[in-house]
C-alpha cells in the first residue's frame, strides 16, 4: 500500500501540485449522482429474499404494505436503515451488491439463531447441500419457520455485534468476516452459502440486478443528482473547457449505467472514454489477473478502477504490483465521497479529494445535518483526505480555474 499522506490543511492544493495536475478522476454515485435508487433497489431485493413467498416467505418480518411503493415507504428504513449504510461506507465496503448482501445474511443469521433454540441444526442439512438450487435451499428452511414468531428485531443484537466484531477491518476483509462470523453464533459453518460472492451474494446480486433494471414489475424513479444539474454541468464544463485536465470516471457501477445516465443528464461527453473505468473492466481484469493473482479482488477499496483510468494501455497484471501502485501520481485527483473512494487514493498515490455530498452519519436525526456533515468531514479526514469539499462545484476554484467569457 502507499503511504498515506497527512491531509493538506485549509482545503488547499499547494500551487506545485496544482500546476501538475493532468487527471481529474470522479466515483459518480454521491459526487455527481444519487444513491437512493440503488439503496431502495437494495431495501426491495432483501425485502423479497426474507419475505417474498418465492423465497423464506416470512410475510410478517418487516411488516409494510403488499403492493411496492408503500413497502418502501413504510418499511424502507426497517429493511436496511441509514445508519447500517453509514457503518458499511465508513468501513470501505462500497458496493450495493455487497450491502444487499450484508443485510440478507446478517438477518439470517438472526432468524437461524432463534431457530436452532428449537430444532438444533436442522437447516444445516438444507443449507449445506450442493444438489439444489439457492432459492429451492430458501424455500425448504422457509417451510420450517413458524413465520408468526420472525421479526426483524431478531437481527438487532447480531448485527450490533457485527459492527463491534469488525471496528477494526475495512475493506474486502469485512467481507470475508462474515462466515467467521455465521459460524461462531451458529456454531456451524454455511461455507458455500455465506461466504463472499457465494450462493447467497449472488443471488442478491441477480435479485438486485432484476429489481434495478425494473424486470420485477416495479419501476424505481431513474437516478438523480446529489445538486442541482446545472450546478453540476456548469463545474464540469469549466473543468473540461479549460483544457487542463483530462476528467474521467472509476466507478463501482456496471458500465451500463453509467453510460446511460450520465448521457441522459447531458454531462457524458466531459469525460474521456478511455478513462471511463467501471465494475465491467473490475471483472474483466479479475478474470484476467486470475492465475498469477488467485482470488484478487480488484474493486474499490483497491485502486485498480483509478490505475486503469491513468494508465488504461497497461496491462491489467501490473496493477496488482505493490511496486506499480506505491507510485507517486499527484499528477492525479480522485474525487469520492466514502472512505474507499480515500482509501483506493491513498493506495494508488494519487491526491484524494473528498466531498460531502452523498453518504452521511445516518444515526443522527434528519434534523441534525450539522452532526451528519461534521461526523463525515472528520472520517475524511481521518483518512488522510488532502482535502474536503462541500460539493464537486468547488472545484474550479480549488483549482484556480475560471470561466471563460464569450
Amino acid at each position: 500500500m502507499s503511504e498515506i499522506r497527512p491531509a493538506i490543511t485549509n482545503n488547499q492544493l499547494p500551487s506545485n501540485i496544482k500546476e501538475q495536475l493532468r487527471f481529474l478522476i470522479f466515483d459518480l454515485d454521491g459526487v455527481i449522482t444519487s444513491e437512493k435508487k440503488y439503496w431502495n433497489t437494495a431495501r426491495l431485493t432483501v425485502w423479497d429474499l426474507i419475505a417474498g413467498e418465492n423465497y423464506l416467505g416470512l410475510s410478517n418480518y418487516f411488516g409494510g404494505g403488499s403492493d411496492v411503493s408503500s413497502r418502501l415507504l413504510q418499511v424502507g428504513k426497517t429493511v436496511i436503515p441509514d445508519n447500517f449504510i453509514y457503518e458499511l461506507k465508513s468501513r470501505a465496503i462500497n458496493s450495493n451488491w455487497d450491502l444487499t448482501f450484508f443485510v440478507a445474511g446478517l438477518h439470517l443469521v438472526g432468524i437461524l439463531s432463534k431457530f436452532r433454540q428449537d430444532y438444533p441444526d436442522s437447516y444445516l442439512d438444507i443449507l449445506n447441500r450442493n444438489s439444489i438450487p439457492v432459492t429451492a435451499k430458501l424455500q425448504q428452511l422457509g417451510r420450517l419457520l413458524p413465520a408468526q414468531e420472525y421479526n426483524y428485531k431478531l437481527s438487532h443484537s447480531i448485527i450490533e455485534s457485527f459492527w463491534e466484531k469488525t471496528s477494526s477491518l475495512t475493506g474486502s476483509t469485512v467481507l470475508e468476516y462474515l462466515s467467521s462470523f455465521t459460524s461462531k453464533k451458529l456454531g456451524a459453518s454455511l461455507p458455500s452459502f455465506l461466504e463472499s460472492k457465494g450462493e447467497l451474494w449472488q443471488l442478491c446480486y441477480r435479485n438486485f440486478q432484476e429489481w434495478y433494471e425494473g424486470k420485477r414489475g416495479y419501476s424505481l424513479p431513474d437516478d438523480d443528482t446529489v445538486l442541482d444539474l446545472t450546478s453540476i454541468d456548469n463545474s464540469l464544463k469549466i473543468l473540461h473547457n479549460s483544457g487542463r485536465y483530462s476528467l474521467a470516471i472509476a466507478t463501482g457501477r456496471p458500465r451500463v449505467e453509467v453510460i446511460q445516465p450520465l448521457g441522459n443528464l447531458g454531462v457524458l461527453s466531459y469525460f474521456d472514454q478511455e478513462r471511463i473505468v467501471t465494475y465491467d473492466e473490475v471483472l474483466e481484469a479479475e478474470s484476467i489477473v486470475s492465475l498469477s493473482y488467485p482470488n484478487q479482488k480488484l474493486g474499490k477499496p483497491h485502486p485498480f478502477v483509478l490505475l486503469k483510468a491513468i494508465h488504461p494501455e497497461q496491462n491489467v497484471d501490473i496493477f496488482c504490483t505493490e511496486e506499480f501502485q506505491k507510485k507517486n501520481r499527484q499528477y492525479a485527483a480522485y474525487i469520492g465521497d466514502a472512505a474507499s473512494d480515500v482509501v483506493a487514493a491513498k493506495q494508488a498515490g494519487c491526491i484524494a479529494i473528498g466531498v460531502l455530498t452523498g453518504f452521511d452519519g445516518g444515526k443522527y436525526r434528519e434534523n441534525d445535518e450539522g452532526k451528519k456533515q461534521e461526523k463525515k468531514y472528520q472520517m475524511l479526514a481521518d483518512l488522510g483526505c488532502d482535502v474536503i469539499l462541500s460539493s464537486i462545484v468547488e472545484l474550479p476554484e480549488l483549482l484556480g480555474v475560471r470561466e471563460e467569457l464569450n
